[in-house]
């Protein structure tokens, strides 16, 4: 029975979830390079035709989610060099700065 009310009251001392990790604007950007990517190499998987619509609008989003936190960080004066790191097309980095 003690140790019932000893896990109610923990849940109340423990400290919320948006406290225990901030993530920070680099690793929110390079996620958001890597969604990106990915729906890139989804897209040139499928064949069905409404996949084809789904991927083509997720590409377009996660590409303005993209270049809105590319320049949110630099507004902030972050720098992140690693970011581009594993992009390989030279036309989709300049298209994006």
């Amino acid at each position: 029975m003690m140790a019932a009310w000893q896990k109610v009251l923990e849940l109340f001392h423990s400290e919320p979830a948006s406290a225990k990790k901030q993530i920070s604007l680099p690793e929110i950007v390079d996620q958001s390079r890597r969604d990106w990517l990915y729906a890139q190499s989804c897209y040139k998987t499928v064949s069905d035709p409404d996949l084809v619509d789904y991927f083509s609008f997720l590409i377009k989003a996660y590409e303005r989610r993209y270049v809105y936190l590319l320049r949110k960080a630099r507004d902030e004066g972050i720098c992140c060099p690693g970011i581009i790191s594993g992009i390989q097309d030279e036309t989709t980095v300049r298209r994006v700065f």
